[in-house]
């Protein structure tokens, strides 16, 4: 809520729960190793990537689901490696922990990446990957007669 105040000057409530879903998913991972205050830490570096690594990859994230969960996730278990403290779990820190974590996210990351292109090879395969254009411009929930997520564009500065 504060990153989103202090960038739109707007703070929303979807904004709220999106922060605390990521919040979650960030120190997940690393919940049982980790220290209270390297949790803050691992929370505001994963706050600070997640902002900005939506346009860096130019990715559709409505629901900002890679942001809250892969970028929080990735984070989370990442730094186990350099924030891991022998008095919480048997764990510690060290150059040896770290690679044993990047190689636990590289291999989690590829069965995910290459599970996920099977369902969207399938789906595409059916037509039913993407919906019409101008039900997309309307807004998906318009066919439900709501109007939820799609108030903002991706940079959520400016109302529809």
């Amino acid at each position: 809520m504060f990153w989103e105040w202090r960038e739109t000057k707007h703070p929303s409530f979807s904004g709220v729960l999106v922060g605390a879903v990521a919040g979650l998913a960030t120190i997940t991972p690393a919940s049982g190793y980790v220290e209270p205050i390297a949790a803050l830490a691992i929370g505001a570096t994963a706050c600070y990537y997640a902002k900005y690594v939506q346009r860096w990859l130019k990715i559709d994230d409505t629901l900002e689901v890679w942001r809250a969960h892969g970028v929080g996730g990735l984070t989370g278990a990442l730094l186990i490696g350099v924030l891991a403290s022998p008095h919480i779990n048997q764990v510690s820190a060290s150059l040896q922990q770290f690679g044993v974590q990047l190689l636990a996210v590289a291999v989690v990351g590829t069965y995910a990446a290459f599970i996920t292109l099977v369902i969207l090879t399938g789906l595409d395969h059916f037509g039913t990957l993407r919906v019409p254009e101008e039900i997309q411009e309307e807004g998906l929930d318009t066919m439900l007669g709501e109007r939820a997520f799609n108030l903002w564009n991706m940079d959520r500065t400016l109302p529809k």
